[in-house]
């Protein structure tokens, strides 16, 4: 499961919004085969998917950013140069995948590790919550994550009132056994 949520997270509306993206000044490099790139990107991630950037305090991310842009390809030929894309809008999803990739592994343990407490819990409904979290995050952004989690605790507390006996047997025993 944690690595489905961590999949989910790459999708634009459900991992992340990106509300402008701009590109301000891209400088090739021919003989070296990179390019200096300088853009402004105003991005939110969804907290869910993306919780290691909320804890270090990155989960919304206005601001202009540069990267080392390597190119798409080399034309045909021994002095064929880099190929860099024709217009800025080609290269946003480069971007946008840089954004979305530099706390990939902290990022994945976390999720790894929420997922771990779910199941030694045992109680796989509480999945519902952080699903409906994500759905509600692709609707309304910060707001429909608070609006999905308050519906995902509900469906997961009346699926663990048909069996509130078993739930709390389960998680006591988990604990302290």
């Amino acid at each position: 499961m944690g690595l489905f949520l961590f999949f989910l997270g790459i999708f634009n509306d459900l991992g992340y919004h990106v509300n402008a993206i701009k590109e301000i000044s891209f400088k090739p490099h021919g003989q070296l085969g990179y390019a200096d790139v300088v853009f402004f990107c105003d991005i939110i991630y969804n907290p869910i998917v993306y919780p290691f950037y909320w804890i270090v305090g990155r989960g919304t991310l206005t601001g202009n950013f540069s990267i080392m842009y390597v190119p798409e390809g080399y034309y045909p030929g021994e002095f064929g140069g880099p190929i860099w894309g024709i217009k800025p809008e080609e290269r946003y999803d480069s971007y946008i995948n840089y954004m979305i990739s530099w706390g990939t592994l902290p990022n994945l343990i976390l999720l790894l590790s929420i997922t771990l407490i779910i199941e030694i819990i045992g109680e796989r409904g509480a999945y519902w919550i952080l699903l409906f979290g994500i759905f509600g995050f692709s609707l309304w952004k910060l707001t429909g994550v608070i609006i999905g989690l308050s519906v995902g605790c509900v469906i997961a507390l009346w699926l663990f009132k048909i069996s509130p006996n078993n739930f709390l047997r389960r998680a006591w025993q988990s604990l302290f056994e």
